[in-house]
């Protein structure tokens, strides 16, 4: 289920370099919570460029269907790191930090060439 109208509330962009050389721009992107019942909230998230708006996450109130959707963009964006792949910040290209979402964006690996 997904709302029609979502009011999103935050949003970040994001480079994804993927290991082979391409990019991705990626728009991270929350909604605002909102009531579905008595005791159930929803709340709009989505990975632009990456796998679009998800279905809305829903929590036992607003604060966890909040935290849900936050704890999906976060592991949606670990995901991406796999692979020596690397997040970055679109506009000077450093690196994203990702501790806003839980995510550690670790250190480029260098290779090292043998001496034969």
């Amino acid at each position: 289920m997904r709302t029609d109208t979502p009011r999103f509330i935050a949003s970040q962009s994001i480079l994804w370099l993927h290991a082979d050389g391409t990019e991705t721009m990626i728009e991270a992107r929350i909604g605002e919570p909102y009531q579905v019942d008595a005791r159930t909230w929803a709340c709009p998230a989505a990975l632009e460029g990456v796998d679009g708006r998800y279905p809305d996450i829903f929590g036992d109130g607003s604060m966890q269907a909040l935290s849900l959707a936050m704890g999906l963009i976060a592991t949606r964006l670990g995901h991406m790191l796999e692979n020596d792949a690397q997040l970055v910040y679109p506009e000077d290209r450093s690196p994203w930090n990702g501790a806003t979402f839980g995510v550690a964006n670790p250190a480029p690996k260098r290779i090292h060439q043998r001496d034969d």
